[in-house]
């Protein structure tokens, strides 16, 4: 039996944190969570992750900056964005940015589960 898949959750609103980790865990998902993108940053170069699920709008470090160092740095994580501001620039920067799924707030259980599952059938399985 294959370990359970690595899921980064990063959002600065801590009860978005706790239902996407909550939705996560019920799901059968190993979930570690940051509260903005320098601590996501930290994370990801400690542990490995199958899946980096980000808010966008966030202090200091936006989400669309965290996707910029991941793919920057070549980690191998897929990536899925979540925001409340559902456009289609917004898709647009995400999708160049290697995102592979995209959730608009107010999202379901069902949302949120459907897109991490895409993004992980997305993405090559590591090797090793």
């Amino acid at each position: 039996m294959p370990g359970k898949n690595h899921v980064l959750v990063v959002d600065d609103e801590e009860v978005i944190r706790d239902v996407c980790a909550q939705i996560l865990v019920a799901e059968g998902y190993e979930v570690t969570t940051a509260r903005n993108g320098k601590e996501a940053l930290r994370e990801v170069s400690e542990k490995h992750f199958d899946v980096v699920v980000t808010d966008i709008m966030m202090p200091d470090m936006s989400g669309l900056e965290l996707l910029e160092v991941i793919k920057s740095t070549s980690m191998d994580v897929c990536t899925v964005v979540i925001t409340g501001l559902g456009t289609f620039d917004m898709a647009t920067q995400s999708d160049r940015l290697g995102a592979r799924e995209f959730v608009v707030k107010p999202f379901t259980p069902d949302e949120l589960s459907n897109a991490v599952g895409k993004a992980l059938s997305k993405h090559p399985p590591a090797l090793g």
